[in-house]
């Protein structure tokens, strides 16, 4: 049980460090995608709706390597994660109520509003712990960050529903 933890630990870690030593060499017009943000909500995606150790462990993790790897205060992006996995589950219980399966039309709409969420309520943050540090512009930036970001997402959502990594079944054949 342990060592799941101590995995996704070390995955947000090597996501961090891959996000901010290599993909910046690959940026479109500044902009590289938050494979620690993105990571965290494909861990709340297909975490059962019911359950909430994996998000609250998460939450933690990709918050601290959040602050550690920018210019915002420590406990901002915890707190806001924490807030946020709330508001996911929530969304997704009403969502799972009326169909058992992984949509992708769900996770795609879901990871947007999950981004856009992310980037206002942080500035709003911002705007009042350090006025310098928001930025509300909406431009063809914020277009690039939804896009370049969703492309991951849709490739982290591909991996993760195709291997069933966080499902715990047991695939063993029962015959009794």
């Amino acid at each position: 049980m342990w060592v799941k933890y101590l995995v996704i630990a070390a995955l947000f870690y090597i996501f961090a460090v891959l996000q901010n030593s290599f993909l910046v060499h690959f940026n479109i017009l500044g902009i590289i995608p938050n494979l620690v943000l993105i990571f965290y909500f494909l861990l709340l995606f297909f975490e059962k709706t019911d359950k909430f150790h994996l998000g609250i462990f998460g939450a933690f993790i990709a918050g601290f390597l959040l602050d550690i790897f920018s210019h915002y205060y420590l406990g901002i992006s915890i707190v806001l994660l924490v807030f946020l996995m709330f508001v996911v589950k929530k969304i997704l219980q009403i969502l799972w109520d009326r169909s058992d399966e992984y949509s992708i039309i769900y996770f795609i709409s879901l990871f947007i509003l999950y981004l856009i969420s992310y980037r206002v309520i942080l500035n709003v943050c911002m705007l009042f712990l350090s006025p310098p540090f928001a930025d509300f512009t909406v431009n063809w930036a914020l277009l690039i960050v939804g896009a370049y970001n969703l492309l991951f997402a849709l490739i982290g959502f591909y991996f993760f529903d195709k291997f069933n990594i966080l499902s715990g079944e047991d695939r063993q054949l029962k015959l009794f």
